[in-house]
């Protein structure tokens, strides 16, 4: 989940390059790096360890000057976190220099062969082999442009790569083979991203590169070659809109609260989605034969609520699949239709999935936060949910407006095939239309009760949370958010599930989240309870998490935290938000980058 950019341009490029890697840098912290050069060709390369900030600081990036160069960000798959393994990386004698994102396979037999032919390796990555097959290939006669077309067709693999060389001033390659790639064309320049968010600000001219292709870009051209053959391609640039992003933290000490923050506002945005938009993915599903929800982490679990939403409201059955497994799993035909849910539109496992999917036949739609994005492009219809940048690595915002029009895809779908009408649609839509506002209510309320109970707990290590229907997809994304920002083991499972071996663990280091409907599903709920009953007789902690119009539970749990009274299809929203905030104050107890948990990146574009 590497970041990369590269520009030409007639002015000083240092500025650009900083800027972007900084926009890029929600797809990887552990490492960043520049190369950049003048007129005169001479590569000059700083790179180190850490976040951009601190390591463009500590390297002085703004004493370069030059006309074109590359840059990246990591996020560290081959090769430990250090500065030798930051990128750009070069070939033996400096007059290469490259930039990688993807993961390379059976690299360690083009390495060890380069080895014995007396290249020097520098890093443990993969992605040092590309420099020195286009060395290798340059000393074997080939023009650069021949020379790097050659080294890719020996590479395995998933890649975005940029190219600079001494040889050829001026002159960058980029190259994309299944990690997204994009050409900026200005008015007097072209750069190649990972990201079209980097050209906020630039031109809102782009060119798509797509898989098997390469590009050379100069500062006043732009030529496009398949990867297999060298042969020329046309494609003309496209208008898209792209703003300059403001990162403002309005008065919020951090981005994750922020965004915690945003929840009423970005579900107000969901619920005024036009409706025919909504139609064309009801639709599609009952058009098809069989429809399966996909997506993998966060994306999984609103999948797997919208499951619960589209049986209960709709009577249909839609298997909620993680993407990373669909393959595998599900025999798809082209009578089957596939929505895939992704924030960035770049997932990898989900990309996957709908591109092998889309070989089966398979109709394809997907809801995402990016329209940009690749999966935009890719699939027959899409719900753009409007949330905007979410900066915080961890997702909040977004999966509440996934789960905002997952629950309108079932109510309409109920609500065309007759299985919801009348009052108990009436009811549903005044729930749904309330949603914002007792959101609102949460997040402009008194956190003290979450705060101090964050606290008070924040030296629990080992975490379980629960809930029984719909609530335990919530307790997984509960869980998720728990661990990715506190680091402590937390564990999400159906509350039922819990006496099929797990409650071996419980004792009085084990605390446990459930998450209870309220009466209006009183047998689910009698279901949920009978697990305080069984973790209590073991001598475990239970925080319970309820609607405030819902009697305490027996046997009482230690704490209670109430959400706004609201319909059984909204409460989990609330019950969401309030985990999040637990999360958060966790995180903040125990001293833990809120916005960029060690070892995650916001947009997974690796397999």
């Amino acid at each position: 989940m590497c970041g990369i950019f590269g520009i030409s341009s007639p002015s000083d490029v240092t500025p650009t390059l900083l800027e972007a890697l900084e926009k890029l840098e929600y797809r990887g912290y552990d490492s960043c790096g520049l190369s950049i050069a003048g007129e005169d060709g001479q590569l000059q390369i700083r790179k180190g360890a850490g976040p951009v900030q601190r390591v463009a600081s500590e390297e002085r990036f703004s004493e370069l000057q030059g006309h074109w160069g590359l840059g990246h960000v990591r996020w560290a798959t081959h090769g430990r976190v250090s500065r030798l393994n930051a990128h750009p990386l070069i070939d033996s004698y400096g007059d290469i220099a490259i930039v990688h994102n993807g993961i390379l396979q059976g690299y360690e037999s083009l390495r060890s062969e380069l080895a014995s032919a007396g290249h020097t390796f520098l890093s443990e990555t993969d992605s040092e082999v590309i420099a020195h097959l286009i060395e290798k290939n340059l000393k074997d006669g080939l023009k650069v442009e021949d020379a790097i077309l050659e080294c890719a067709r020996q590479l395995q693999g998933t890649y975005a790569i940029g190219v600079m060389t001494r040889q050829e001033p001026g002159v960058l390659y980029a190259l994309r083979n299944e990690s997204p790639l994009l050409i900026g064309v200005g008015e007097d320049f072209h750069c190649f991203s990972s990201d079209p968010l980097t050209l906020g600000g630039l031109t809102d001219q782009v060119i798509w590169l797509e898989d098997g292709e390469m590009a050379r870009i100069d500062r006043n051209s732009c030529r496009l070659l398949s990867i297999a053959d060298g042969r020329e391609i046309k494609r003309e640039p496209e208008t898209v809109t792209i703003s300059a992003q403001a990162v403002d933290l309005n008065g919020h000490p951090d981005f994750m609260s922020k965004e915690i923050a945003e929840n009423g506002t970005v579900v107000k945005t969901a619920l005024s989605i036009e409706e025919a938009r909504i139609d064309s993915i009801v639709e599609a599903i009952l058009q098809s034969k069989r429809t399966v929800l996909t997506g993998v982490g966060t994306s999984y679990f609103v999948a797997l609520m919208g499951q619960y939403m589209i049986s209960e409201l709709a009577d249909e059955f839609t298997p909620a699949m993680s993407s990373d497994e669909l393959p595998h799993m599900v025999p798809l035909k082209d009578s089957d239709h596939v929505l895939a849910i992704s924030q960035s539109g770049e997932t990898y496992d989900t990309l996957r999935a709908l591109r092998l999917s889309r070989a089966r036949g398979a109709n394809l739609s997907a809801i995402l936060n990016v329209e940009s994005s690749s999966m935009a492009r890719e699939v027959d219809q899409y719900l753009n949910q409007g949330a905007g940048p979410e900066i915080c690595v961890l997702s909040t915002k977004s999966t509440i407006s996934q789960l905002t029009l997952m629950l309108r895809v079932a109510v309409r779908l109920g609500e065309r095939k007759g299985v919801l009408s009348g009052q108990t649609l009436d009811d549903i839509k005044s729930d749904m239309a309330a949603l914002p506002a007792r959101l609102d209510s949460i997040a402009s309320g008194d956190h003290g009760m979450i705060r101090d109970l964050a606290r008070r707990h924040s030296v629990m290590r080992n975490w379980f949370f629960i809930g029984r229907g719909i609530q335990h997809g919530l307790a997984l994304e509960a869980a998720l958010k728990f661990k990715e920002v506190t680091y402590c083991h937390a564990e999400g499972m159906s509350a039922g599930a819990l006496k099929h071996g797990t409650i071996s663990l419980i004792d009085d280091a084990m605390h446990t989240v459930i998450f209870l409907p309220g009466t209006e599903t009183d047998e689910l709920r009698q279901h949920a309870i009978g697990a305080i009953a069984e973790i209590s007789t073991r001598g475990g902690k239970v925080i319970c998490f309820q609607p405030s119009s819902s009697p305490p539970p027996e046997p009482r749990p230690e704490f209670i935290i109430e959400s706004p009274s609201a319909g059984p299809w909204t409460t989990p929203l609330l019950q969401l938000m309030q985990a999040q905030l637990f999360a958060y104050y966790t995180a903040k107890a125990l001293g833990r980058n809120v916005d960029k948990p060690r070892a995650l990146a916001k947009s997974v574009t690796v397999g």
